[in-house]
């Protein structure tokens, strides 16, 4: 009935027409449920589950890499340092399939996460994607 590349073309539209701020905070979200999901699978398994989700999340940080510009603003570079940091051990995780590891990364990513939120909440005057209600 549909082409095969309706659904590939309809969701590159949806997404071209978010803002990037809030791109940003829905890749740092799905990025934090794929930690989430690897951890869970390295506990309970399967462990191919575990492979999957962190290198979805190696992607979206990889991603998350090359969309600095270092021209833009004095931390990009200190940013970059935190990504690569985090791709380290999400690789070395996904090796040793190593919960500890995965925890490590959320711990410095949920953070970032939370501040990129709030910084979007206050220059848009609305609660970030995916925010927890009090």
């Amino acid at each position: 009935m549909y082409p095969a590349n309706a659904r590939k073309r309809f969701v590159q539209d949806g997404l071209s027409t978010i803002p990037p701020a809030r791109l940003l905070l829905m890749l740092y979200e799905r990025l934090l449920r794929d930690l989430d999901d690897a951890a869970a699978a390295i506990g309970a398994g399967p462990i191919s589950a575990a492979h999957e989700a962190l290198t979805h999340a190696q992607a979206i940080v990889d991603e998350l890499r090359l969309a600095l510009d270092p021209a833009a603003w004095a931390g990009a570079a200190d940013l970059a340092g935190v990504y690569d940091w985090v791709s380290a051990r999400l690789v070395e995780a996904n090796l040793r399939k190593d919960a500890a590891l995965v925890a490590s990364c959320r711990s410095v990513l949920e953070p970032l996460a939370e501040a990129w939120g709030e910084a979007y909440e206050h220059q848009c005057g609305a609660a970030p994607v995916g925010a927890r209600s009090a």
